[in-house]
């Protein structure tokens, strides 16, 4: 059924695209009322005016250098593709009227996948997925007072690495900005007393297409403020958890001049739910991942703090430093790896049962970064020849010496076309952070844009 409403929209956004909009009854324009035509005409024009359409149509093929690490033994555990080939149809629809907003993304996604690592070596593989990644219903009850419901992907905030004032999402996709992140369903009362201040009411209702495995998905509620001066900007979110869990995140922005951009992100948490490895004398492998602070009453923080400085020229060069205060220690670490090196070793000698938790577990402990100090450094710039956008990223694990080398390059060849690469390349001993999944990783596609 789902399929259906999405492939019915599909076509309909599409009709409405390529056959521009054309009053129906043989060129009479509909009328509600026969006794007042201008009147149905009016309707008509309005809902015209207030409708808008686009299409991205996106190919792309991607090529993955399988890491060799202690985390997926001869990629037999997770078993990730060495080829993928996409097919993307992400039509978008939204209409304004009066004072309601509708939004609507459905989504279709044809992917071939090819293994050519550990048991599945040789095989491939087809799915098919059709979805609907975001929609919104919105309506102005006053001039300065909005309400809202639905399905949205919610970031704000400058950083690169991450945001961690946002209560919601872990990733904010700026990594990888061809790949759409999975929205979660909200409810919103936004209210802005002036123009200098909005503040909003944020209630996260349910998961939607977020997927959570370190830990079960809690509702949030948060208050949001948000300040706008001629010189920058600043926020305040206070979130708690249906569990009982506070959080606090404060973002801004000053700009100095018309050059240089400073900026800072940073969120507090009252416990957590990330997963540590603890001494454990109960298990075979002497350690185990547990979450120790789930309880905990104790606060941590991390923050990411930087600036970007543009040229005459054109070109941007951006700095940042992250401190992930819930990110393990060298004492952590160290057992970290000591206990994936202990499940990979009871992996191959096929006592799967015990290790498949525990490997399952060190994949994903629920920490957007596995240490606690980073440093990234971008150089970005737009309109080469009016035609490329490039931007080239190292991100350093200043606590193990991994690396990570990220290139994004669009360049348009028309109005409609844009042909685009994003690469990584990642560097550091075989049981490193950057090294634990992929060594390297290559997407090449083209995006046409009706």
């Amino acid at each position: 059924m789902l399929r259906f409403i999405i492939l019915l929209i599909t076509i309909i956004t599409l009709n409405i695209l390529i056959w521009p909009m054309q009053p129906i009854c043989f060129g009479q324009t509909p009328n509600a009322d026969p006794e007042n035509p201008s009147k149905g005409s009016d309707l008509w024009n309005e809902l015209s005016d207030g409708l808008n359409l686009s299409l991205r149509f996106l190919t792309f093929g991607t090529y993955q250098d399988i890491a060799d690490s202690t985390q997926n033994p001869e990629n037999d555990f997770l078993k990730v593709p060495r080829y993928l080939a996409d097919l993307d149809l992400r039509p978008d629809a939204g209409l304004h009227f009066r004072r309601w907003d509708l939004n609507i993304k459905p989504r279709m996604n044809l992917q071939y996948k090819a293994w050519e690592d550990g048991t599945q070596k040789g095989e491939d593989d087809r799915e098919d997925d059709w979805f609907i990644n975001e929609w919104l219903c919105r309506l102005r009850v006053m001039d300065n007072f909005f309400t809202s419901y639905g399905r949205e992907n919610l970031q704000w905030g400058p950083s690169f690495l991450f945001s961690p004032s946002n209560p919601f999402f872990s990733d904010n996709g700026r990594t990888n900005p061809k790949k759409e992140l999975p929205g979660m369903d909200f409810a919103r009362l936004v209210w802005l007393p002036n123009m200098e201040w909005t503040i909003s009411l944020i209630m996260n209702m349910d998961e939607g297409r977020q997927e959570f495995t370190a830990w079960d998905f809690q509702k949030t509620y948060a208050l949001k403020l948000d300040h706008m001066a001629p010189s920058g900007h600043a926020g305040l979110i206070l979130a708690h958890q249906e569990e009982g869990r506070e959080k606090i995140g404060v973002f801004g922005g000053w700009t100095t001049s018309d050059a240089l951009l400073l900026y800072g992100d940073a969120g507090f948490s009252e416990g957590s739910h990330a997963l540590y490895p603890v001494e454990d004398n109960n298990t075979l492998f002497g350690v185990s991942m547990q979450a120790k602070d789930q309880e905990s009453k104790a606060w941590k923080g991390s923050a990411v703090l930087g600036g970007a400085y543009t040229f005459l020229a054109g070109p941007t060069l951006t700095v940042e430093y992250l401190y992930n205060g819930l990110g393990y220690n060298d004492e952590q670490a160290n057992r970290y790896f000591q206990l994936r090196q202990n499940a990979f070793d009871a992996y191959v000698s096929h006592l799967w049962g015990l290790s498949r938790m525990t490997l399952s577990q060190t994949a994903d402990p629920g920490l957007r970064f596995l240490r606690q100090n980073y440093a990234m450094l971008q150089y970005r710039q737009n309109n080469i020849r009016d035609k490329i956008n490039l931007s080239l990223s190292w991100i350093q694990n200043l606590d193990d010496d991994s690396a990570r080398f990220i290139a994004n390059v669009d360049c348009y060849t028309g109005d409609h076309i844009e042909v685009f690469t994003i690469g990584s390349v990642n560097t550091g001993d075989k049981d490193t952070e950057f090294r634990t999944i992929l060594d390297s990783f290559l997407m090449i596609g083209l995006e046409y844009t009706f």
